[in-house]
């Protein structure tokens, strides 16, 4: 089985697309662009001509998996001297013993681990444990204490439980550090091994006995030589030393909480700086594999959608990758979406986690990255949602990679030569990304947007600028990206329709300074951008609309002219199961005035509104898909069709009439008629 991945979703002409692979391995490439990819009979049918560049060999060697996150303070012991290492910890499997912290001794290398029966010290003198009870999720206050005589001691008590503190003291162990890397959460830096959260860590350049530790444990005694404020998040890849000092350095991109122990003791002290760093063993921030192959795009291809097809030993894969620019019509590819949704069957095979899995200990994944393989991104992959609200490959269902081609498909019919593509990520840190666009089309599930990204469509529309929505769900999801490393994506959920949610307080974001959880929520609602917000899903057939009264009106009627009928948008290629769509809250203003020009009511009750509906199901009137059209004051117009399920019906021989009502827009839009 083929593992690989590019280093880049989107490039512009002139850039190179760099395939990373798992092991070593060797073959070919190929480049093909991508025009349709859905083999439906009722369809285009899978187009996906071979380019005449790119075609190249391949070969790479064995890399490790850079998998584990953990906390790096670079030199931070003094070599020989007396030393003593508190923090707390709360531990969140110890289903395995996990490594709290380690360093390089004099004689060799130093262990600390934790498991549910104590604290273990390891190191080439031999091992010794500090038998105590350890609980997953309480928080624990560990020290060990280093002597130039050779005398060690080991510490550790529950927070908020009975028992404890629990000690031993240990003769003739040297734990004396060399000049080192002082690690938390990982044994030798390769990777990490820890699975909980650290908070509060101190490093005193003395030996502290118990008295002295139950002072540092309870907010008094003696000041630290080093510590570090983990309320800090100014810079989202260290937490800062107090009183200035090297930081500790967040390796394979943990996630920051402000949970913490109890902030004060009676007395009113804090016990130690505010929030923690939640580490996980299977936390991915660039999967490191070896190059195969470096690809030049060249300098005069069309802007579009492309995959490198890797053949080693007669097996294929596709990577798709998009070839950006610049037009009169553009097509924002949703790649958030897509990030957000990578690798929802978790495996050994897959590293990297989907926004929509759980870690290894249960909780949210809240950090993803694009540097990963993922068997769904390719433009043959299909996902439904499952009945334990989970997500399962399905047959006819799509809203990723293979949707976002039927809207491409359909542009280019109309505009061969005017159209080209953008990627979430050039709308976010580019300016310009629009500046030649009269028309944005968005996909079918443009769900995860940054403030930047929100922006710049407000501009858009703000110049006169014409969108065509053919999504549901979209807009919805506060999603922050690292400053420096774009490949992370953050998404803190909570109060909207989620599979799972971060706890209460940890909704602050660490990549920007924002909460977590809906826009809707943050003053954003996508409603005042697209005219429509997420009302619905379900299971079943596409829902089909019916216009209204108002879509008669001299101002909209051009949109209807060519239908037959005064029903369509049932016949599309990928209905089933995941079927969301967004519709009309007249309490939330648009861009302009909209009017709603056709309705879809649900009428099965497998179809039901979002948990922000608190409980709506079908056939309730909100229950259902608004298609909006809105004038906006600098003269353009948007065009909200509000289902996820649209862009079937713009490439389906079956057609009742979305095609047409959408071709309408579509030229209004360009050349005014």
């Amino acid at each position: 089985m083929i593992r690989a991945y590019l280093d880049q979703l989107a490039v512009w002409p002139g850039e190179e697309v760099v395939v990373h692979f798992l092991g070593a391995v060797t073959g070919t490439t190929e480049i093909l662009e991508l025009i349709h990819s859905d083999p439906h009979l009722v369809g285009p049918g899978v187009i996906m001509p071979p380019c005449a560049w790119g075609a190249t060999t391949l070969s790479s060697e064995e890399a490790p998996l850079k998998q584990g996150s953990y906390l790096s303070a670079g030199q931070g012991l003094r070599a020989g001297s007396d030393f003593t290492l508190s923090l707390w910890v709360l531990p969140t499997d110890l289903s395995q013993t996990i490594t709290v912290a380690s360093w390089d001794g004099v004689d060799g290398r130093w262990l600390v681990r934790l498991s549910r029966f104590g604290i273990e010290v390891v190191s080439p003198q031999g091992a010794w444990t500090l038998e105590s009870p350890v609980h997953e999720r309480m928080w624990h206050f560990v020290g060990i204490s280093a002597a130039a005589d050779g005398q060690t001691t080991l510490f550790m008590a529950p927070w908020g439980r009975s028992g404890g503190p629990y000690t031993r003291v240990i003769s003739d162990v040297h734990a004396s550090p060399a000049s080192s890397q002082l690690l938390l959460g990982s044994h030798n830096g390769e990777r990490g091994d820890f699975d909980g959260r650290i908070a509060g860590v101190r490093v005193h350049f003395a030996s502290l006995d118990i008295i002295d530790l139950m002072n540092v444990m309870n907010g008094f005694g003696l000041a630290a030589d080093q510590e570090w404020h983990f309320g800090d998040r100014a810079d989202p890849d260290n937490v800062p030393a107090v009183g200035g000092g090297e930081p500790l350095e967040l390796v394979n991109a943990p996630a920051w909480s402000a949970d913490q122990p109890l902030p004060l003791d009676n007395a009113g002290h804090p016990l130690c700086t505010s929030g923690s760093i939640h580490l996980h063993r299977d936390d991915v921030e660039d999967c490191g594999w070896d190059v195969g192959a470096r690809i030049r795009v060249p300098d005069q291809v069309a802007s579009g959608l492309y995959v490198v097809r890797v053949t080693i030993d007669e097996e294929s894969q596709d990577l798709p990758f998009l070839v950006k620019g610049s037009a009169e019509v553009t097509l924002l590819v949703p790649t958030l979406t897509w990030q957000a949704y990578s690798n929802l069957e978790r495996g050994p095979d897959w590293p990297g986690l989907s926004h929509y899995a759980l870690h290894s200990d249960g909780s949210p994944t809240i950090i993803t990255t694009s540097l990963k393989p993922s068997q769904t991104f390719a433009p043959s992959a299909r996902l439904e949602v499952a009945e334990t609200d989970g997500f399962l490959n399905g047959d006819n269902v799509t809203h990723l990679l293979m949707a976002d081609l039927y809207a491409w498909y359909w542009v280019r019919s109309i505009y061969p030569d005017r159209v080209a593509v953008i990627d979430d990520r050039e709308l976010h840190f580019s300016s310009d990304a629009l500046a030649r666009t009269k028309v944005l089309v968005l996909s079918a599930h443009p769900e995860y947007w940054t403030e930047a990204m929100l922006d710049a469509l407000q501009a858009f529309i703000d110049r006169g600028g014409n969108v065509i929505y053919l999504g549901g769900n979209g807009l919805y999801w506060v999603t922050s990206l690292h400053p420096s490393k774009p490949h992370l994506m953050e998404i803190r959920r909570w109060g909207g329709s989620q599979t799972c949610s971060v706890e209460p307080g940890d909704v602050q974001h660490q990549y920007e300074p924002r909460l977590g959880g809906l826009w809707a929520d943050s003053g954003r609602p996508p409603n005042s951008l697209v005219g429509v917000g997420f009302s619905g899903f379900g299971a079943g057939p596409t829902l089909e609309f019916e216009r209204t009264t108002a879509s008669y009106d001299p101002e909209w009627s051009w949109l209807f002219e060519g239908l037959e009928n005064a029903k369509f948008g049932s016949r599309g290629i990928n209905t089933g199961t995941c079927n969301e769509f967004d519709g009309y809250d007249e309490a939330l203003p648009g861009p302009g005035l909209s009017t709603v020009l056709a309705k879809s009511a649900a009428i099965r009750p497998d179809h039901f509104g979002t948990y922000e509906a608190r409980g709506l199901r079908a056939p309730s009137p909100k229950v259902c898909a608004d298609l909006v059209g809105t004038a906006t004051p600098a003269g353009g117009i948007v065009l909200a069709i509000s289902s996820i399920s649209a862009g079937g019906c713009l490439v389906s021989k079956m057609d009742d009439g979305m095609r047409r009502l959408a071709d309408n827009a579509l030229h209004r839009m360009v050349d005014g008629h």
